[in-house]
């Protein structure tokens, strides 16, 4: 793949770990197990007005902190906020019950975090462009980008990460 560069936070082998796509295989490698992890889940928080909105994001990554959940892609506006954790099942328990005292929480199970980075020599606005038209036909959960740093991270349910990863391989051929 000659433009892009992606990496991955998935299940790989029955653990979650790291992965990087092997440009020659075309399947994403293994690099870090990331131990602290059992599974991946997606939340997505809105305000129930319980806090005042400018204290409604600080509040939600208070809580993830204090039960030491990793934070691996978020997205957020002044009453909403939407982030892809990875923890055990009894810790995901309380936060999501901690959560819902001040928001109300959605959870979504099996689900991968994809990291599109494009390559420095064409470097732009390629990336982001590209993946609107690219990813048309695949229910992204999650999308969320640095400006201007040429990389966009997408959250996918667990079951289209092998369509994703053959949309790029087409495009990039």
């Amino acid at each position: 793949m000659k433009d892009y560069k992606l990496k991955s936070v998935g299940i790989y082998n029955g653990s979650v770990c790291v992965a990087s796509l092997d440009g020659k295989s075309g399947k994403f490698v293994p690099c870090e197990k990331l131990e602290s992890c059992k599974e991946l889940v997606y939340m997505r928080l809105r305000t129930l007005e319980a806090v005042a909105s400018f204290r409604f994001l600080e509040r939600a990554i208070g809580v993830l902190t204090q039960h030491e959940m990793p934070v691996f892609a978020m997205a957020s506006s002044a009453g909403s906020f939407s982030v892809v954790t990875g923890g055990g099942h009894d810790s995901l328990e309380k936060v999501f019950k901690e959560l819902s005292s001040f928001a109300e929480v959605e959870l979504e199970h099996n689900v991968e975090v994809i990291c599109v980075q494009e390559d420095t020599d064409t470097y732009g606005k390629k990336a982001e462009q590209n993946l609107v038209s690219l990813l048309k036909d695949i229910p992204v959960l999650m999308v969320s980008s640095e400006e201007g740093a040429g990389r966009v991270t997408l959250t996918v349910r667990r079951e289209d990460r092998e369509k994703v990863i053959r949309l790029f391989q087409e495009v990039c051929e």
